[in-house]
């Protein structure tokens, strides 16, 4: 009799784990398991290091190439037999550069892909799609710094990070390319690439085992501009459900008089003026239009912008949200403490430069603001001469737009505010809390990060961050679950609003403060100024 107890115990052990053995085969098995989607099956693969499921480089539109250049993405293409979603395909057309966030690999104008990381667990689970940045002219959802692989498995998101057509490719607006479209639109097709890509999305994560239902859209510097158009453009209506805007201005699209200006410009330059305009553009090498690369503050600032074009947008977005005319979503909006201090980095002598010397370039940068800019800020508050411009140029550039655009947005919904103070990195007075710092933590990829970052970071830093990720890597990931970014063990974050004007400081610890009054009259004074140049003009 015991015996056969034993023999049944056995037997019953074995068979309990070979249930479980099976399961967990199967969940590995689900990642290489074709997935069906509109253009066709798609196999992705298992990261056994973060125990979740990828597929990279799926195409979610048609390769915008020969007379499908400067137009309106097209559905994917179908395809036969199985895809197989195993590697990075290109990046958009661009330059390496020191700021950029990695390798950007092998580039060119095939470039509408997106990547996904899934939970290797049955379920389905919020969507966290990522729009890079990058001044329109650079980046790619490619860069391992955007690798969701450790959101997916650690706190049970989908994460979808894509590319989109940047440069001349994403933003060329022209009066001929407006006649053909039957929209009447021209000068946003990097935008309308987004918009297609939250469109698959809506029609294929969930086998993927993404929830429709529950997209947030997060971006850092032009990938937060575009979740700034996202929340107003009627296009959007439907495809997202939250939103995270770090380091993004609310009012940098680009009047298409200015947008027709530059862009006729570059055809005289590529020698494609008359008549054929657009046969020429469109018979032009992609290399032909390669985005220029270099430093935004001696280039005169961000050659091509989205456009206020009559169809994606009639203004800017920060206008919308005054007049309560947007998507209203949940929000988290924010800003760095030193966000221009990397751009001044590979400046020789800037370190040394006089108050005298300074006054002398604030003069020509600020033009007619200079007396009432150098009221707001003072020399004896800064280490070095230089740390006056760098607070300005944040300030006017970051702080000023994030501030302006919760006063509106707190009037008609929930919105949370935060600065990243963080700067226990190498070279804390040349860098500081610099602009980007905060996707490693978010990401929770400091290992992963940019070559500036790798720069910036030792096995010290790493570890010093270390509580500010898991905080961060929360917070982002709890509010795309419930459009609230509390959860247990946090420092309570509290809802920004008119009166209290509270906002949390992500730094080691992590703290509450309040926007001061020195900052509101900096604010007040800096967002009268149009931003799409170096020097401040004042808006029209």
């Amino acid at each position: 009799m015991k015996k056969r107890i034993f023999v049944w115990l056995a037997g019953a052990g074995m068979a309990v784990w070979g249930m479980s053995f099976s399961a967990l085969g199967g969940e590995e098995n689900f990642c290489s398991k074709p997935v069906s989607a509109e253009q066709g099956l798609i196999q992705g693969f298992a990261d056994p290091e973060h125990k979740a499921c990828v597929w990279k480089g799926v195409p979610y539109a048609a390769p915008p190439v020969g007379e499908l250049r400067f137009r309106a993405p097209a559905p994917p293409l179908k395809h036969e037999g199985v895809y197989q979603a195993d590697h990075y395909r290109k990046s958009c057309l661009q330059k390496a550069m020191l700021t950029s966030g990695g390798d950007v690999g092998e580039t060119g104008e095939d470039c509408l892909t997106l990547n996904i990381r899934s939970p290797q667990k049955p379920g389905s689970f919020p969507v966290m799609l990522w729009i890079h940045g990058g001044g329109f002219r650079q980046g790619t959802g490619n860069f391992e710094m955007y690798n969701g692989a450790r959101l997916a498995a650690e706190k049970d998101v989908v994460v979808v990070t894509i590319n989109y057509r940047i440069g001349a490719l994403g933003y060329l607006a022209l009066p001929e390319l407006k006649a053909e479209d039957p929209h009447g639109s021209t000068g946003n097709y990097g935008i309308l690439d987004q918009l297609q890509a939250l469109k698959w999305v809506q029609r294929n994560i969930a086998g993927f085992r993404g929830d429709p239902r529950n997209v947030t859209v997060f971006g850092q510097s032009a990938g937060a501009i575009s979740n700034c158009i996202m929340m107003t453009s009627p296009l959007s209506a439907g495809l997202y459900h939250k939103a995270i805007i770090e380091s993004g201005m609310c009012d940098f699209m680009e009047s298409m008089d200015r947008g027709y200006e530059r862009s006729q410009e570059l055809a005289q330059k590529l020698g494609c003026g008359g008549p054929e305009v657009l046969k020429c553009l469109r018979a032009l090498p992609e290399k032909k239009l390669m985005p220029t690369g270099g430093n935004l503050l001696l280039e005169g600032g961000v050659p091509f912008l989205p456009h206020i074009d009559g169809y994606v947008a009639d203004k800017q977005p920060a206008d919308y949200f005054k007049d309560g005319h947007y998507n209203r979503r949940p929000v988290i909006m924010g800003s760095n403490r030193d966000e221009i201090k990397m751009y001044t980095l590979t400046l020789s002598g800037l370190s040394l430069i006089t108050r005298s010397t300074m006054n002398q370039l604030m003069k020509k940068l600020t033009g007619e603001a200079y007396d009432q800019i150098m009221r707001l800020y003072s020399f004896d508050d800064y280490s070095r001469p230089i740390h006056l411009f760098h607070a300005v140029a944040t300030d006017l550039a970051f702080s000023s737009r994030v501030y302006d655009a919760a006063e509106a947005l707190s009037k008609n919904g929930p919105v949370y505010v935060y600065r990243f103070d963080f700067d226990q990195m190498r070279f804390p007075e040349k860098m500081g809390a610099f602009h980007g710092l905060e996707i490693s933590f978010a990401f929770g990829n400091m290992a992963l990060s940019s070559t500036i970052h790798k720069i910036v970071a030792t096995r010290k830093t790493i570890d010093a961050a270390q509580p500010l990720i898991a905080d961060m890597m929360a917070y982002w990931t709890n509010f795309a679950k419930t459009g609230d970014p509390n959860g247990p063990g946090l420092k309570p974050w509290p809802l920004y609003n008119t009166a209290a004007k509270q906002r949390l400081i992500l730094d080691a610890p992590v703290s509450e403060d309040t926007v001061s009054a020195k900052e509101i009259e900096r604010y007040k004074v800096l967002i009268n100024y149009d931003l799409t140049g170096i020097k401040m003009t004042p808006k029209k």
